[in-house]
């Protein structure tokens, strides 16, 4: 059985058309939402289709209490605003059954078709699978065993998801951690609400600070604006 583990934070527009999505896949699988406290009814619209575990906010914390929680052999992470395709689990599931450990799927901006994001959407790809930076909207997927043995995500404010990816590195480079090409789609509200390429800047610059060693709480602070508009558990 796979885990499917969704982080919200205040989804309550894209939650149940994804929850709705995610129970129509073919394949033996649980959704569970990790809620970091909305307050727009998204813990009660998730109950509906999915286990809901309440928890303190920060897309670290709720991501392992959704994978503490889940039954399944492996774990997938979706974010809340995600759009999944409909070979999405069979996917995942033939890539752990030739052996390896984890994986991650092309990232696709549903909502923004100009050059620019159709750029962001390549090289994000090329990123993760030439080097095996990956970033939580990739949809992420690994073996439980694999997870437990990493010690989950690391607490941190921000950039949990390279923490793992920089973890999981020797392994994608034995060729354990598969890049599907099979599509996720994600929301490119950030990008559109606040200028694509201040946006990409602001992102390069998170970067950046976070491997000089800046604190990932004040990384968190620079960065809030960006993520209470994602809304996908932050």
């Amino acid at each position: 059985m796979i885990s499917i583990v969704i982080p919200t934070l205040n989804e309550s527009v894209r939650i149940v058309p994804l929850l709705k999505s995610l129970s129509e896949l073919p394949g033996d699988k649980e959704l569970l939402v990790a809620d970091g406290g909305s307050t727009d009814g998204t813990p009660a619209l998730a109950g509906e289709w999915a286990c809901v575990i309440r928890c303190g906010r920060g897309r670290a914390l709720q991501m392992n209490s959704g994978a503490a929680a889940a039954r399944g052999h492996a774990l997938w992470f979706v974010h809340g605003d995600s759009q999944v395709a409909p070979t999405s689990l069979s996917d995942i599931d033939a890539a752990l059954s030739e052996g390896c450990v984890g994986g991650f799927f092309r990232l696709h901006f549903y909502d923004a078709n100009d050059r620019f994001m159709r750029f962001m959407e390549y090289t994000s790809h090329l990123r993760a699978r030439k080097y095996g930076l990956i970033f939580g909207d990739q949809g992420l997927f690994l073996s439980r065993e694999l997870f437990e043995s990493l010690g989950g995500f690391a607490p941190l404010a921000l950039m949990e998801d390279w923490e793992l990816a920089r973890r999981l590195r020797p392994l994608h480079r034995r060729g354990l951690i598969r890049a599907l090409e099979t599509p996720i789609g994600t929301s490119a509200r950030r990008f559109i609400q606040n200028g694509r390429m201040r946006t990409l800047l602001k992102n390069h610059l998170v970067k950046t600070l976070y491997i000089l060693g800046v604190p990932t709480e004040t990384l968190c602070r620079l960065y809030e604006g960006h993520r209470k508009e994602k809304g996908a558990g932050r």
